[in-house]
């Protein structure tokens, strides 16, 4: 009896552990504050990058296990608003798009990878939706990429980066 109740909660450990590591909001606790920075994203109309000042204000809500991004352009304040990540409470995915990888880096950075099948580009073709979530105490990167359906290719579609 002693040692299936110890093999019980050995799993009910490990279990814990698992989903913690997945995409627990602590992971973005760090990143809570004023960052500045820049977006760059593909303009499929053109297939030319297009580079833009920006910056952010990042409110994490442990209760609501959302990450706000309030974002600030200074070029062109009428694209201000917030960006919110909502992450589900057993960190298996970040606005619907599960995650595939969480990496803490040496330097004790956080690298959160996900994925999701949905449609993108100017023709709505199906594709696949890659976010990577950059978490460091003076880098936070937001890197979206797509990947169209019969292709191998990865696009940069768009990436925000911020220092502080």
């Amino acid at each position: 009896m002693k040692k299936i109740y110890s093999a019980l909660m050995l799993l009910s450990f490990f279990s814990f552990v698992q989903k913690e590591s997945a995409g627990s909001i602590k992971y973005f606790a760090s990143s809570a504050g004023k960052w500045n920075g820049s977006i760059t994203y593909l303009d499929y109309s053109s297939g030319k990058p297009f580079y833009m000042a920006a910056n952010t204000t990042i409110v994490v809500d442990r209760k609501r296990n959302e990450v706000i991004m309030q974002m600030d352009y200074p070029n062109e304040p009428k694209a201000n608003g917030n960006d919110t990540l909502s992450i589900e409470k057993n960190g298996s995915a970040i606005n619907g798009s599960k995650i595939i990888s969480t990496k803490k880096l040496k330097n004790g950075s956080i690298e959160i990878i996900t994925e999701k099948n949905s449609v993108d580009g100017n023709d709505h073709k199906p594709a696949v939706l890659r976010h990577i979530y950059f978490i460091g105490k003076t880098l936070f990167i937001n890197r979206k990429e797509v990947k169209f359906d019969g292709t191998d290719k990865w696009i940069m579609r768009n990436e925000y980066r911020f220092t502080r």
